[in-house]
């Protein structure tokens, strides 16, 4: 019997997945609880867009593995707050989510080794690296997603703006757009979690040798007020201001979306996965994604893409050959590919998928991805939290309270806190 979960101290918001089988059919993904006995086993993700593609995912294999329950729990916010809570109570789920790298990590006595099972081999190398541990594969990366500036296509076209590859010709834009009565920027500045990520897209990722200035940084070998690209994330940031809307700390996702899909901005810094937002509010809309410009060489402007999401068996829940058995099936399956390629959306992690979806923003991710014209995305290999605390110092710079300096001082205080915390 599957371990209640305490959902008062949980708070969790719960979904289940509803449906029954008949033909219990014996295929690549097959049950292998061989008794017949009935198993429940638990599902556990944050992304709230999809919600509803992990019900119709798990309806499916409950069609064809009728002895097995699949409850889905979707908990967007306070997510690792509730996987923790539900980790120490002995409630581990089968499957849960991770962001993979150091925030896989962190969750490390519960991941199961994945690296005997045969589509590991099928995942794509940019894919794998967030699921990659001392070597071993401790979980299935879910989908790629890219981030950089969303942009009206329609706009652009009508208005014969180009593209800026370099930051003088991201200003030289900006002018043009202003000139005609059009705000060139909707910054969704109330976010934290969106402008730790802009740390990374305008400084971080443009440091050379990234993976081993890493190193580096958690060793206490490298300040990141003493880095020259670091520097430059807030030259960016200026300019993002200067040419964007007065009110940006009061812009969240819905308020930016709404901005964009109405034509009251030509371009918001966003990642591939708002498409379902904007095109709910406007279905004709036509828009493109392009890296954030953040030198004056072309040749450096990469956008910043990586697997978004990675599942992982967690180690000691009640049911681990039921979850193993999931993923498997996800892997190998017809029924789950074209749920993961149409319902998800995703674009593709496995070697020999195809793109099949309508998101315009991740063409033009897997556009960067074909010219091998992509950075890793960096937050997830810093210290657990640090995306969020980066982002309100970075708040803290717009609303004026602190300077450049102060701001980098304390991106290097709030590291050094949160590293030897992890130590202790």
């Amino acid at each position: 019997m599957k371990k209640r979960w305490l959902a008062a101290a949980l708070a969790l918001s719960m979904v289940f997945a509803g449906g029954c089988g008949s033909s219990g059919k014996e295929d690549e993904g097959s049950a292998k609880s061989d008794s017949g006995d009935q198993v429940t086993i638990t599902y556990m993700q944050w992304q709230q867009e999809f919600s509803t593609a992990a019900i119709k995912l798990a309806d499916a294999y409950m069609e064809e593995h009728p002895n097995v329950k699949v409850e889905v729990i979707t908990n967007s916010d306070g997510y690792s707050e509730n996987l923790k809570a539900a980790l120490v109570a002995g409630n581990v789920p089968e499957i849960f989510v991770t962001e993979g790298y150091e925030n896989m990590k962190s969750y490390e006595e519960y991941l199961t080794d994945l690296s005997e099972e045969e589509w590991t081999g099928n995942i794509k190398d940019a894919a794998l690296q967030c699921v990659t541990l001392d070597g071993n594969i401790m979980g299935m990366p879910i989908t790629m997603a890219g981030e950089g500036i969303i942009y009206n296509k329609k706009m652009f076209k009508e208005h014969g703006w180009e593209v800026p590859q370099t930051i003088t010709e991201l200003e030289e834009l900006c002018k043009k757009i202003e000139a005609e009565g059009i705000t060139p920027f909707n910054n969704q500045f109330a976010d934290d979690w969106l402008l730790g990520q802009f740390m990374s897209g305008s400084g971080y990722a443009y440091i050379p040798d990234n993976a081993e200035y890493t190193k580096e940084l958690y060793a206490g070998n490298e300040k990141l007020s003493e880095n020259e690209q670091m520097k430059n994330s807030f030259k960016v940031l200026d300019l993002m201001l200067k040419y964007g809307q007065d009110d940006c700390m009061s812009y969240g996702w819905n308020e930016t979306c709404t901005a964009f899909a109405t034509g009251e901005a030509a371009m918001a810094f966003e990642g591939d996965w708002v498409w379902d937002t904007v095109y709910a509010i406007d279905p004709e809309i036509e828009c493109g994604m392009f890296a954030l410009p953040a030198t004056e060489n072309a040749e450096d402007t990469k956008m910043i893409v990586d697997a978004n999401g990675c599942f992982h068996i967690g180690k000691g829940s009640a049911h681990p050959e039921a979850g193993l058995d999931y993923l498997n099936w996800i892997a190998t399956s017809e029924t789950a590919k074209q749920i993961m390629l149409e319902d998800y959306k995703v674009i593709p992690v496995f070697e020999g998928w195809e793109y099949q979806a309508d998101n315009q923003l991740a063409v033009s991710t897997i556009e960067y991805l074909d010219a091998g014209k992509t950075f890793m995305w960096s937050w997830p290999q810093w210290p657990v939290g640090y995306q969020y605390s980066a982002g309100k110092t970075y708040q803290n710079y717009i609303d004026g309270s602190m300077s450049s300096d102060e701001a980098l001082q304390e991106l290097d205080d709030t590291w050094t806190k949160l590293v030897n915390a992890k130590e202790e």
